[in-house]
This record gives structure tokens, sequence and C-alpha cells, in this order.
């Protein structure tokens, strides 16, 4: 990458140096081609005027020759050398381009690149007016060698060089601070992936960056501290599940034991068949317990019309024998028929759900436990509220009951006291009713009782 930068540094800092360097040598050999010009048209009046007095004419042309630095010559109309600030080509007759173009009466200027060393060349017309009319007596031809402005272009061209050398340490310098800043959070993050791919989840990148980069490494750690719940919440739920058919296990073993090591009568046979009975009930539900939480995320629903009525009453007639074994009477009130489109099956769940629940967490210290279920339409809206004066949820652990929490649930518990949520069925009711874009909610205090509230958009 530093390399990439470094090439396109230099390739846009030469690039940008050629056009200086050609601008700057054109503006000067246009300048000095005007300021000669200027000096050949000058050089001719002043031959026009002194056209009789040649010596002065001569020492004329030979000073402005020095002050142009330059070569001059005054030619007749027969291209005949009359003057020359040098005296080398008196009397010789130069046919160049530029004498023939000024004695048509045109300026012409050339560049010539002369054995490694470039020389301007230019003429203008001498021009004399008689009766009127305009006549050309000759021309003036200086030659001025670009040496100086060479020079000048190379000694640019030395200082460009040096700055584009400082300039380039700097920028590399600078590309690799730079780069180390941007790519530091990114080496982090790769160390952090192959971290957790390793097995450390949990693993937490420390630095803190700003932008994308920053929100990317907050998500990263979001995602790592998700795993890790996730995970510690797995090995928790096999432990769980572990200790809790170990027991039963444990229990129908010691019992078929007991059965094979004496000689019992068919009433002992009979008991000790029935415990193994209860055993495996028990450890039925937990497989079904387990199997449930398993199928929590593949939930799919079979949506049509249904009456929220009925679908109430079908599920209060199939658990109403077993509230009446435990002493908990159910009312529905307030019931009115109500058409929406659910999963009939899915949302019976749900009310078991809770049904079952109040049931289970019934208050055995009051004289009367009861469920109570209104079913009411507003302007947009249902409302499904189940009631009870069980023996209610401590307020603080209410944000928490719909959570994934295994918990194996046998109905009333000897110390009401210690319980802490109402396990895994609850989070079934959750994610059924999110399904549906249905809302839930619950109100509950301890001793009190409960109410589960269901909000169904119409």
């Amino acid at each position: 990458m530093i390399i990439i930068y470094s090439l396109i540094t230099i390739l846009a800092f030469s690039v940008f140096s050629i056009l200086i360097l050609n601008n700057y040598k054109t503006t000067q050999i246009r300048n000095n081609e005007i300021r000669l010009f200027q000096t050949a048209n000058i050089v001719a009046e002043v031959y026009k005027k002194n056209i009789d007095d040649i010596i002065f004419a001569r020492m004329m042309v030979r000073s402005y020759g020095k002050q142009a630095n330059s070569r001059i010559l005054v030619l007749n109309s027969n291209q005949k050398v009359l003057i020359d600030n040098y005296h080398s080509y008196i009397n010789d007759t130069i046919n160049n381009q530029e004498i023939k173009s000024s004695l048509t009466g045109k300026s012409k200027s050339t560049l010539y690149d002369l054995k490694n060393k470039e020389v301007l060349q230019l003429s203008v017309p001498i021009t004399l007016n008689e009766a009127g009319e305009t006549r050309i007596i000759g021309a003036v031809l200086i030659s001025a060698d670009m040496n100086l402005i060479n020079r000048n272009v190379k000694s640019l061209k030395n200082d460009m060089f040096k700055i584009a050398c400082s300039a380039l340490i700097i920028t590399l310098l600078l590309t690799i601070v730079v780069t180390n800043n941007l790519t530091k959070p990114l080496r982090d993050l790769t160390y952090g992936v192959e971290k957790i791919s390793s097995g450390d989840l949990g693993y937490s990148i420390k630095r803190k960056a700003k932008g994308e980069v920053g929100k990317l490494i907050n998500t990263f750690n979001n995602m790592s501290n998700t795993l890790n719940k996730v995970e510690k919440n797995r090995k928790n739920f096999i432990n769980n599940i572990s200790h809790e058919l170990k027991t039963p296990l444990t229990s129908i073993k010691v019992l078929i034991e007991s059965l094979t090591m004496a000689d019992n009568n068919i009433k002992t046979y009979k008991e000790y068949l029935k415990d193994i009975y209860n055993e495996t009930d028990r450890m039925e539900k937990l497989v079904n317990y387990l199997m449930t939480s398993i199928k929590l995320e593949d939930i799919v629903l079979d949506m049509n019309e249904e009456d929220l009525n009925e679908i109430l009453d079908d599920t209060v007639k199939l658990i109403t024998p077993y509230a009446k074994k435990n002493d908990v009477s159910i009312t529905l009130v307030n019931t009115e028929n109500i058409n929406v489109r659910c999963d009939k099956d899915r949302i019976k769940e749900v009310l078991f759900n809770l049904i079952d629940n109040a049931i289970k967490y019934r208050d055995d210290k009051k004289a009367n436990n009861y469920i109570s279920i209104t079913l009411k339409k507003y302007q947009n809206k249902a409302i499904i509220a189940i009631e009870d004066n069980g023996i209610g949820i401590d307020e603080k652990n209410l944000e928490d009951i719909f959570k994934r929490n295994f918990r194996v649930l046998e109905g009333p518990t000897q110390s009401q006291n210690k319980i802490k949520g109402y396990g895994i069925g609850l989070t079934v009711v959750k994610n059924i009713i999110e399904k549906h874009n249905w809302k839930i909610r619950v109100e509950s205090s301890l001793e009190r009782g409960s109410i589960f509230t269901i909000s169904v958009p119409l």
C-alpha cells in the first residue's frame, strides 16, 4: 500500500513539475522574444534615421547588441549585410527564412537547436515612406543564445527535484504513520476474530477507534459478549438437563435393583412400577421441554382468518379438567366474537401456556384460586387479558420472565418465595406473539397475582 501511495505521489509530482518547467521556459522565451523584437524595431528606426551616417549607425547597433546580449545584423534589400556588431558577416549575403519573410514585410522568429544549444533568431523589416508609399529597404536580424534561460530552467529543475525528494520523504513518513493508525484497529479486529475462532468467546478489543472502524469494533465486542453469554447459557442448559435427567434415571435404577434383589409381593411390584412410571413421566417432560427449546426459533405460522372467542373457548374447555383438579376456577368474562388473521394452533399454545402457568403458580394459602379471561374490542385493536390471584412475580424479575432460561415446572413448589422465573414456556409465548406482530405485557406483584395482556392489531 505504501509503495502504491509513493508511486502515485511521484507520478503526480512529476507531471506537475514537467508542466511547471515547460510553462516557465515557454514564458521566458516569449518574454525574451518580445524584448528582442522591440530592440530590432528600435535598431530599424535608428538605421533609417542615420542611413547616411553608417559609422554612427554601426556604433548604435553595437551598443544595442551589447545591451541585448545578442548578435544584430542590418541587411539591405539584396540580403547583403551592412552592419554586424561583431563585424564577422559584413558584405556577406544571408538568405534564411527570417530575412525572406521580413523583406516581404512580415516579422518572423524561429527557435533553433544548434549543437546542443538553443538559439532564437528573429527579423523585422526596415520600411521607408516616400511620397505616401511604403518601401522595404532592408531587414534587421537578431540572434540570441538561450543558454541563460536554459540554465535558469535547469536550476529550477534541480530545486524542484530537491523539493520533490523532501516532499516524498515527508509523504512516506506521514503515509506510514496514517496507515499504521488505520490498520492497527483492523489488525486488532483480525486478532479478535482469530481468538473467537479458536474458542475464546467473550474476547473484547480494548482499543478505541473513531468512525466506521470504531463502530465495527463496538459491533465485534457486542457480538463477542453475546456469543459468550449464549455459550454460558448453553453450558448451563446442558448441566441442568444432565442433572435433571440423572435424578429420575438414578431413581429408576434403584427401584429396578430393589425389585430384582428381593422376593416381593404383587402390591410392592405395583407400587415400585408406579414410582418408575412417575420418574419416566418426569423424564418425558424434560425431553419435551428440551425439544421445545431447540425448535423455539423454527416456528412457522399457518395464517388464516380465525375467531379469537372460539379459540379461547376451545382452550378453556381443554384445560378446565386440569384446573378443577388443582382447585382453580376459570371464568370467561365479557368475551365477544372478533375475527383476526392468526395461526390457530399457535395461539392456543400461547393461551394454554399462560393459563397453565397461572394454575401451577396458584397460591395454596388462599381459599379461592381463580383465573379470569376477558376479550374486548377497541377501535384498532383487540385485548386479551388473563388475570389470576396466584403467588405473583417479584417486580424486579418482570423484565426477565420472557427470556430463555430452561426451568422444569412440576406444579406447586415447596418454597414459593424461591420462584424466580416461568421457564421456557413464556419464551415460546413471546416468540409466537412477536411472529404474529402482536404485543404482550405483564403486571404482577407478589402474593397478589398477575395479569398478562395480549394486544392484537385489527
